[in-house]
């Protein structure tokens, strides 16, 4: 395992592939990259839970509040809460998260990489053994609703732990009195969780080779 490895993105793959790197090494320096000023809370993506169902992952990669943990009955959660609750969680085991950048730059022969920060903040550079990059794996943009309601059966929808339900469509038709509408790229909102996990691992073979 690499000794210092940066993630571009502070997507939910890079974070649960962030923890698995910290469950086979705990003294691993990790960072997290992002040019958001903050990690989940906003910027809802589908949280369907599958077939496999729940737990996604180890108890210990969420925070011990902020996340409201599906019941027997519930069939997604909010997945910005869990990445905000994973992000927590994280950081308490000493990652270091850099939000707000305003561009980054690569040297791969170098192996460093130097983050600048908008209104004049001084650059930041940070030598690693590994960097993982974004990947887009998907151009196809679905719409998303959070209803109070049922959606109909043949939608794909789940029901949430605060008793609301988000739905998920292809397409420009809008259901009636939604609390938010949503816009997520991806390929299919029932395995988007599913697909999360199996990025991540995918993201810590390639590190470890």
């Amino acid at each position: 395992m690499p000794d210092c490895i940066v993630f571009m993105d502070c997507s939910l793959s890079s974070i649960v592939c962030a923890h698995m790197a910290l469950d086979e090494s705990n003294d691993l320096e990790v960072h997290m990259v992002t040019d958001l000023f903050e990690v989940g809370m906003y910027g809802e993506t589908p949280g369907i839970i599958s077939e496999s169902g729940w737990p996604f992952g180890g108890d210990h990669w969420l925070s011990r509040t902020g996340f409201n943990r599906p019941g027997e009955d519930d069939t997604a959660i909010r997945s910005s809460w869990l990445k905000k609750s994973m992000a927590i969680s994280l950081a308490n085991r000493g990652a270091h998260f850099h939000t707000g950048t305003h561009s980054t730059e690569i040297d791969s022969l170098g192996k460093e990489v130097t983050l600048s920060y908008p209104g004049g903040k001084t650059q930041t550079r940070i030598r690693f053994d590994h960097v993982v990059t974004t990947r887009l794996e998907s151009d196809k943009v679905w719409r998303g609703a959070i209803v109070t309601s049922s959606p109909p059966s043949e939608s794909i929808s789940g029901r949430r732990p605060d008793g609301t339900y988000e739905m998920w469509w292809l397409g420009d038709e809008t259901p009636e009195n939604p609390l938010q509408l949503m816009d997520w790229v991806g390929n299919d909102p029932r395995t988007a969780l599913n697909d999360a996990l199996t990025l991540a691992i995918s993201k810590l073979t390639n590190i470890k080779k």
